[in-house]
């Protein structure tokens, strides 16, 4: 979801703090003796946060690996490589013989890895080859395209470099290999004489030890036994479409090892498509997607997986039905499926229920990675993997005009590097719950970590559970508010929220600018309880609006204006910012009325003694 214009920010006094315990408004000086002499400060829990998904592959970062190559970074400057890159980091190939080696830590037979070739100067699309070496074994070349990296301009942006303000870079490329290596062997990307981009940026691989190919269910009706080509070559719509009709009514469509052409859509509704595997079936196409009937009527009983999903989506149209997954689906799932250049990985318009993806890998779509849009109820997305997104990474967009997105679970997912918006975003809606999820390096644009609005005409804000999360590195410069993100923060752009939201057990750390942030309208009911925030670029809080709040066992080390002698946080609301105390709170109080802007100090930062090495 992309943002609205700049807020209007109002100078006033600092902070009123109310004690539980005698509903006093204390002075901001008051409250900060009290701060400093309560010993249940230093007794305070700390927060144990999330781990995200249980991925079956393991991630390398390239600048930790032996290379001839420049590392570039950190930066958290909009327009440059490092700051796109995981840990804001990566490794430049420049010139031949220049190389990145990985070491596995894990035995292998794949490789994926997050790389970025310069556009051409008129942004037409191109390849170039990058040689892999296994333990010094030359193997066959990577063909590296830049068809689905570098836009352009003001949303929904371009393709066209001539328009200015370069972002989302990166792109993937991965190979199953026909050999399982031990942990310890080295894979090597290499520039070579015949490799002929100007330069390479290497930011990170990862290592599964793929399992063989599911074998095909009995019952099921294969692709092929009605002409689909496995080799891509020709159009495979008909013949899943045929399979689709001789599977009937609750049976099941196999998709053999192969790569099928679908250009469009495949509908769907009491069926089930299944595949050998993720890493070998696949449908690929200019616009490949697989979609339930629209609402009222939802398809219902579709369950898809064990695939994967590649289009060739290169700009944003939000207009274009060019996702992976849409449609409406109730009492459905969408599992183990990997899907890359769409420009949603699922967009599913409700109203329906009881709707769960899971295990999902989404890769380089040009808006959303998952977005459930509109009375989507009792549904779930979890132990899934969003990375490199145009957009958020996981949202709840309860629509006004749809419905409500109500008892909806967000649940131990790792999510990461999104370029515009958030990490995990809930847009209006109630009774929704975002739990154990791993949020790194996202917002990189116009947005944060983890985010709860009252925008996009949506429902009322009821009830949210945000509980166990870890945020890393989340947030950033605002391009049109000229001001931080927080990696937690809460807008009510469009009308006052009353919650209540309860964060319980999150874990913020390093974040380039504030930890947690309040903007736009009057937020209320939000409940902060076991927060630990490990070092922030500027405050701990940043209040930009209206709000009450309530701390418990909040505390915050790291914070660059407290280290730099200031208060911690920031509020120039005129005292309606209003926080009551439940103790064992320390290093987020007091606020004061000084700049929403001061000149963040970026990772690492000083003091901080309790960030986690990821």
């Amino acid at each position: 979801m992309v943002f609205a214009s700049a807020a209007t920010l109002v100078a006033a006094i600092p902070v009123a703090v109310v004690s539980l315990a005698s509903s006093a408004v204390a002075t901001p000086a008051t409250h900060a003796a009290h701060a400093a002499a309560a010993p249940a400060a230093a007794g305070a829990a700390a927060a144990t946060g999330g781990s995200g998904a249980n991925l079956p592959y393991t991630e390398v970062e390239a600048e930790h690996e032996p290379t001839n190559g420049t590392v570039i970074g950190p930066s958290y400057t909009a327009g440059q490589l490092a700051d796109e890159a995981s840990g804001r980091k990566a490794v430049t190939l420049q010139g031949t013989g220049r190389y990145v080696t990985f070491t596995t830590p894990v035995a292998t037979n794949s490789i994926d890895f997050r790389y970025s070739i310069p556009d051409s100067a008129t942004g037409s699309t191109y390849t170039a080859p990058l040689s892999l070496y296994i333990n010094g074994a030359k193997q066959t070349d990577f063909t590296l395209t830049n068809a689905y990296s570098w836009y352009y301009g003001t949303y929904p942006f371009t393709n066209n470099p001539s328009n200015g303000k370069p972002h989302h870079f990166y792109d993937e490329a991965h190979r199953l290999l026909s050999t399982t290596y031990p942990a310890g062997t080295t894979f090597k990307l290499q520039v070579d004489s015949e490799d002929s981009a100007s330069s390479y940026t290497v930011d990170l691989a990862d290592f599964e030890n793929v399992a063989a190919p599911a074998s095909q269910p009995a019952g099921s009706v294969s692709v092929t036994s009605k002409g689909a080509d496995p080799t891509g070559a020709t159009d495979a719509t008909s013949a899943f479409n045929a399979a689709i009709a001789a599977a009937g009514h609750g049976g099941t469509v196999w998709i053999p090892p192969g790569t099928f052409d679908i250009p469009g859509h495949i509908a769907v509704n009491n069926v089930t498509i299944a595949g050998a595997g993720m890493w070998y079936s696949t449908v690929a196409g200019t616009a490949p997607g697989f979609y339930g009937n629209s609402a009222p009527n939802p398809s219902t009983n579709v369950h898809l997986s064990n695939f994967a999903i590649s289009g060739n989506v290169q700009i944003r149209n939000d207009s274009a039905q060019v996702n992976g997954i849409g449609g409406a689906m109730s009492n459905s799932s969408v599992s183990n499926v990997w899907i890359e250049h769409m420009k949603v990985g699922a967009w599913m318009d409700g109203p329906m229920s009881n709707l769960t993806f899971s295990g999902m890998r989404i890769r380089d779509t040009t808006a959303d990675g998952i977005n459930l849009h509109g009375g989507v109820t009792g549904s779930t997305v979890t132990t899934s993997n969003i990375r490199n997104t145009g957009d958020d990474g996981i949202a709840l967009w309860a629509d006004a005009s749809i419905g409500a997105d109500s008892q909806d679970t967000i649940s131990n997912n790792t999510v990461q590097l999104q370029q515009l918006a958030n990490g995990i975003a809930g847009y209006g809606g109630n009774s929704n719950t975002i739990s154990g999820n791993l949020v790194v390096d996202s917002g990189i644009s116009q947005g944060g970590g983890i985010h709860i609005g009252q925008r996009f005409k949506s429902t009322p804000v009821g009830l949210y559970t945000i509980q166990n999360n870890t945020m890393l590195r989340d947030g950033d410069l605002d391009p049109n508010w000229k001001f931080g993100v927080g990696a937690l923060w809460f807008d009510a752009q469009q009308a006052t929220i009353a919650g209540p939201i309860n964060v319980t057990n999150a874990l913020i750390e390093q974040s380039p600018y504030e930890a947690v942030q309040w903007i736009q309208g009057t937020v209320n009911g939000v409940n902060l309880d076991t927060v630990t925030i490990a070092g922030t670029g500027t405050f701990a809080f940043q209040d930009q609006t209206g709000a009450s709040v309530t701390l418990k066992n909040v505390t915050g080390t790291g914070i660059a204006q407290a280290n730099q002698g200031k208060t911690p946080s920031y509020s120039c609301d005129g005292g309606n910012f209003k926080v009551t105390d439940d103790g064992g709170n320390s290093g987020v109080l007091p606020t004061s009325c000084t700049t929403t802007s001061p000149t963040p100090v970026y990772p690492p930062y000083p003091s901080v003694a309790t960030a986690t090495a990821r």
